[in-house]
């Protein structure tokens, strides 16, 4: 019986000692995932426990048989092999994994602590969130020969560079890059092409493409969109007129006809492969056209002069093509020519009509305004515009440089640029001049055929292929409402309105058909009876994982992209995730129309349409239904509700929040008052004074889709809530927020909730 407690007792030192073993490896793998530690950490406490397992076991079995047997301690391993000993040896075990982990840390980076990577590693990190690559790398290559850590040099490099290969067709040109601001940055050379890009800094860039007998072509681009170039095709020389360079087309989507606002609702059309010039006509070249008898000769005056439905005829329109002093030329010039010292400023003070024959007469063409949007890249505008000229007047072409993807310069300000499409009487005239606000770069603004304001100007292209030009050049119907001027509906006639989105009382029906679980959260899919038609409505609920509840909940209504997603696998709150890491539960219904949910909704754009009403009142009934159903569970804190929404979400916002008495507070990233017409039951404009609760609204200066002058500040003045309980915050920034400037986006919206819907307990 003794020898079987003597083998019990061993047993039962080995498995406590190896339960420790577990907590310690598991307590090391912790602390080496909050502290940049080396990768040999683990493996070094893994040696010394394995080290100390023979010993534990060889003295619990000694120090058994000695008392069993009750024998005196005689010989050296007697007195080697007992407990007090033990713990000697596990302090000085503890001592070394110490000394190791401290010696690596002050010396094992060279001359530098590990400390400073730590706290540089937080500063990349900061500053990548900020979109200031070009200091985050500049960091980065500091602290790199400092880390000793593999994995923790491969997270540094990729949040601040990206990797990948860069051909051309032919191979062997030679690739330049610089950082695209400051404007006087050097170029470096990176070699030739095939190219394998190693470590590329993220962010805004440029690049050149040198090879002999080949045009040199230059583009802007964000590195991440790299990994998007296919080879890129370089142009013999001669191929393409100087000056001139080529802008890839691409073909119509099915979605958006424009990425502009006013006119997102126009067909989408194909773009084929098209010729831009680099620069804007410039006085010199207008002149050639003035001396050449562009006035006088009738040929390449094509188009019909209408003025106030009446026709001209041709003395009548050069009459009024006349300068300061009443000969023929641009309103800016006098005595016939330009004045001294701007023959490479571009030409202004041109009517379309000057502007039409003008490209005639050089064998080009005026650009669509799909042509254009297409050259300029709007999307690019926070780095384009603050490189381009808004100021006190022309400047020679070229002088900024604001350049945009496919190498033109000053297609933000400077002057305005003429296109070919109609509106009425009028036409497009993009990009803004010197003397216009910034955010007109993105803007759609259209001027009679005849005006001759001096920021009017011209850009030339020319169209190899012109298969499918009849389509992008038909005249487009820009939607565009004055809201300053509009005024919403009257309470009476609002309370009509309300009874449409009028729910019944009944019960929901709801059953949780999954639960998945990750690191940070718990999501569950939900469905029940929605409000309408006996159609059943999907909810998912997010609960942020580790945290006891009730949580505060927030309503999520998501940007446009749902819309076009079928599967419930592509859903994704990536954007939205710090809402879960502060502690707060989403409640993300599922709209009628997008994920699985799917109908016959092709955009976001509003329109007249009955369908587009229904689906509005279905949307709002489903957002409440699924608050009712959140508000019977103990693990969501309904009392604590706030709204969150991105794009879409923040347009239909004033029509959820107003029917949803229960939310506290708001949050609105990127939003603001769509220009198309749509039906009063169903538009944001008459629900913004209904908006009581207090809003915050993050808006970037240079959207795409909601300018801030016609769009954005409309909504945010109509806003129902106190004036102490509204806030706009602007971003030099486009339509997308979180790209350029996510931890502030993240600050002011978890300040916002916890100041109006509570702080997380």
């Amino acid at each position: 019986m003794s020898e079987q407690n003597g083998q019990r007792s061993l047993w039962q030192v080995l498995g406590l000692y190896l339960a420790a073993s577990w907590v310690v490896l598991q307590v090391v793998d912790l602390i080496t995932d909050r502290i940049p530690l080396p990768s040999w950490t683990f493996l070094l406490t893994l040696v010394l426990l394995a080290i100390g397992l023979p010993i534990i076991a060889a003295t619990a079995y000694l120090q058994g048989f000695l008392v069993r047997h009750r024998v005196p301690q005689q010989g050296l391993h007697h007195r080697l092999l007992t407990w007090t000993n033990v713990v000697r040896g596990g302090v000085g075990a503890l001592a070394v994994w110490g000394i190791a982990v401290t010696g690596w840390l002050v010396l094992g980076a060279g001359n530098a602590s590990q400390w400073d990577a730590v706290t540089g590693m937080a500063e990349i990190e900061r500053l990548a969130g900020e979109l200031k690559y070009r200091e985050a790398y500049a960091i980065a290559e500091s602290l790199d020969k400092r880390i000793s850590d593999d994995s923790l040099r491969n997270t540094m490099w990729k949040l601040v560079s990206v990797s990948d290969t860069l051909e051309s067709e032919p191979s062997g040109a030679r690739v330049f890059r610089r950082d695209y601001a400051p404007a006087d940055a050097e170029w470096v050379e990176l070699g030739r092409t095939p190219l394998v890009l190693e470590r590329i800094p993220l962010g805004m860039m440029r690049l050149r493409l040198e090879l002999d007998g080949y045009h040199t072509l230059e583009l802007a681009t964000q590195a991440a969109r790299l990994r998007n170039f296919e080879a890129i095709a370089l142009d013999k020389q001669g191929a393409v007129p100087p000056g001139m360079a080529v802008v890839p087309g691409a073909k119509a989507d099915g979605g958006y006809g424009l990425f502009a606002p006013g006119l997102e609702q126009v067909a989408p059309v194909d773009v084929a492969d098209f010729v831009m010039a680099t620069h804007e006509v410039t006085n010199a070249a207008y002149k050639s056209f003035v001396d050449a008898g562009g006035y006088a000769n009738r040929t390449c005056w094509e188009h019909a002069f209408v003025a106030d439905g009446k026709t001209l005829e041709f003395e009548e329109a050069m009459a009024r093509f006349r300068d300061a002093t009443g000969r023929a030329g641009p309103a800016t010039w006098d005595a016939g020519t330009f004045k001294r010292g701007q023959a490479d400023h571009p030409v202004g003070g041109v009517s379309w009509y000057e502007a039409a024959a003008f490209a005639c007469w050089s064998r080009m063409s005026l650009p669509t305004v799909y042509h254009w949007y297409r050259a300029a890249d709007p999307f690019s505008s926070p780095h384009v515009v603050s490189l381009s000229n808004y100021g006190d007047g022309p400047a020679p072409v070229g002088q900024y440089q604001g350049v945009s993807r496919n190498g033109m310069y000053d297609m933000a300000g400077n002057v305005r640029e003429w296109t070919y499409n109609a509106n009425g009487e009028s036409r497009f005239i993009l990009g803004g001049g010197w003397d216009d606000q910034e955010y007109a770069f993105n803007d759609v603004v259209t001027a009679p055929a005849f005006d001759r304001s001096p920021m009017n100007g011209i850009r030339l292209v020319q169209y190899p292929d012109t298969t499918k030009l009849g389509a992008a050049r038909a005249p487009l119907a820009l939607a565009f409402r004055d809201y300053r001027a509009e005024k919403p509906v009257s309470d009476e006639l609002f309370a009509a309105y309300r009874q449409m989105y009028a729910i019944d009382d009944v019960p929901l029906n709801a059953r949780v058909i999954e639960t998945d679980t990750t690191e940070l959260w718990i999501r569950q899919r939900i469905e029940m009876d929605a409000a309408y038609g006996r159609e059943r409505l999907t909810t998912f609920i997010f609960l942020p994982r580790g945290r006891t509840g009730p949580h505060p909940a927030v309503v999520f209504f998501p940007g446009s992209g749902d819309i076009y997603r079928r599967s419930y696998d592509d859903l994704s709150i990536a954007s939205i995730e710090f809402l879960l890491h502060s502690g707060r539960a989403v409640i993300y219904p599922i709209y009628k129309g997008t994920f699985e949910r799917g109908t016959d909704l092709k955009s976001d754009i509003q329109d007249m349409s009955n369908a587009w009403r229904d689906h509005v009142i279905a949307w709002s009934k489903d957002l409440r239904r699924s608050v009712d159903y959140a508000a019977t569970r103990e693990d969501v804190a309904v009392d604590q509700l706030s709204y969150l929404s991105i794009s879409w979400g923040s347009a239909v916002a004033p029509i959820m929040v107003a029917m949803e008495d229960r939310i506290r507070a708001v949050v609105l990233i990127v939003g603001g008052l769509l220009m198309q017409e749509t039906q009063p039951v169903v538009d944001p404009f008459n629900f913004l004074p209904r908006v009581r609760q207090p809003t915050l609204m993050l808006s970037a200066r240079y959207d795409s889709f909601y300018p801030l002058e016609t769009a954005g500040r409309p909504f945010f003045d109509r806003l129902g809530a106190p004036a102490e309980q509204r806030k706009l915050v602007i971003y030099d920034a486009n339509h997308g927020l979180f790209g350029y400037a996510r931890n502030s986006v993240v600050k002011e919206t978890l300040d916002w909730l916890d100041r109006y819907a509570g702080p997380v307990k």
